[in-house]
């Protein structure tokens, strides 16, 4: 006896919440309490993060009186950054519309039984972080009342992509989950400047995991452009798309060889962007035109595209040395389909329309085959009508 009460002794005095709380317990410890307390596992709250601090320190409550704890939970009384950033997101600021579909801290860490964060069990672990964002964001009611939301089918599309089917099928720890784009206390809509999905901080928020990529994008034309205030320009999620994002080897993919001419369309062939930074606005068409870009429209993968050609992140201007379409490396550029080339292979106009004087003798060509395919036709058919007519008389 004298062994166990000495053993309570120095349990209480190394765990001094578990003394502080005796009062909470006294009716919560109790799995059928009379007055109808909620039952509080003093297993649970042992193996949690909060194992050593009072009950009273989370709920301002006082005991002795009645109270009803889970209205007065303070955890900005330790949590103050965390706090301070949560009360600045539309989670805080959507409590003005529906306070009862907003989530609180306990909606995504738990009550008493917060684990580490890098303990797999945890409702934060990252790999079920994901979990607690779609738990709302799949929820189909929710933009009825929250016309700010996203279509929950763009959140289930992540799901679906590389990053999602990474992470969630495959355990792979380093892929994205939602809080490493959004941030998790933090997080701001994409149209605030300091958010991380605004876009000029897209390519960082990126590179955090593809830091090489990123570093090639702010050197290239694009890169700059956004830098320089050119809120037009293509930044990651311009091409590769946003929550869908795939495999660029996946035919879904907008960075997947045959759809890659569409992707860089959306810009160059867009009056709103080619007009007002006087691009030249026959990029695509021409390309359609040449024997590249018919055999890309046939479904074929390995002839060249506007990647293959421009680069893929490192894109620079064609006066720039870096680039591969400059005059200096442009053999190069071709060369690496077209094997024992001659040294003058490179030395003509490469965007050019038969329609246009300026693509030379392709123009002239043109313009012959339609005349004389024209004369051709003109004269069978002249040759057909006098044959009848000569038919017709000799039957007479």
């Amino acid at each position: 006896m004298l062994r166990k009460k000495f053993i309570l002794f120095a349990i209480l005095f190394l765990c001094p919440s578990l003394w502080a709380n005796e009062a909470c317990l006294k009716c919560h410890g109790k799995a059928e309490s009379k007055i109808k307390a909620a039952y509080v596992d003093i297993n649970i709250i042992s193996a949690s993060v909060h194992a050593e601090i009072d009950c009273t320190d989370c709920h301002n409550i006082n005991p002795k009186k009645k109270h009803k704890g889970i209205e007065n939970i303070q955890c900005g009384n330790c949590h103050l950054d965390e706090e301070a950033s949560y009360v600045q997101s539309p989670h805080m600021k959507g409590r003005d519309i529906s306070a009862e579909d907003i989530p609180k801290c306990y909606s995504c860490h738990g009550g008493h039984d917060i684990l580490p964060v890098n303990d797999l069990r945890s409702k934060t672990n990252h790999i079920n972080s994901v979990k607690i964002c779609t738990r709302c964001h799949e929820d189909e009611d929710l933009p009825e009342k929250f016309d700010v939301l996203p279509e929950p089918t763009m959140v289930i599309a992540y799901e679906k992509s590389v990053h999602g089917q990474a992470l969630l099928i495959d355990g792979k720890m380093e892929a994205p989950a939602c809080v490493d784009c959004h941030g998790s206390h933090s997080f701001l809509p994409s149209d605030q400047i300091d958010s991380p999905l605004n876009k000029i901080h897209i390519a960082e928020t990126c590179g955090k995991c593809h830091s090489e990529i990123a570093a090639e994008y702010n050197e290239s034309v694009h890169g700059h452009a956004l830098s320089d205030g050119i809120i037009e320009s293509p930044t990651c999620t311009d091409c590769h798309g946003e929550h869908n994002i795939q495999a660029h080897l996946d035919p879904d993919s907008k960075v997947f060889a045959a759809n890659i001419p569409k992707t860089c369309s959306e810009c160059h062939t867009s009056e709103k962007v080619v007009g007002k930074f006087g691009l030249k606005p026959d990029r695509i068409e021409t390309f359609k035109e040449s024997f590249h870009g018919i055999a890309v429209e046939l479904g074929e993968t390995k002839t060249a595209n506007c990647a293959s050609c421009h680069g893929v992140h490192n894109i620079y201007p064609k006066s720039d040395p870096r680039s591969m379409i400059n005059k200096d490396n442009v053999q190069t550029t071709c060369g690496k389909c077209h094997k024992d080339l001659p040294v003058d292979f490179a030395q003509g106009e490469v965007h050019t329309s038969a329609s246009s004087k300026e693509s030379g003798g392709k123009y002239y060509v043109r313009k012959f085959y339609i005349y004389f395919i024209t004369i051709i036709i003109l004269g069978f058919v002249i040759y057909r009508i006098l044959e009848y007519k000569r038919r017709v008389k000799k039957v007479e």
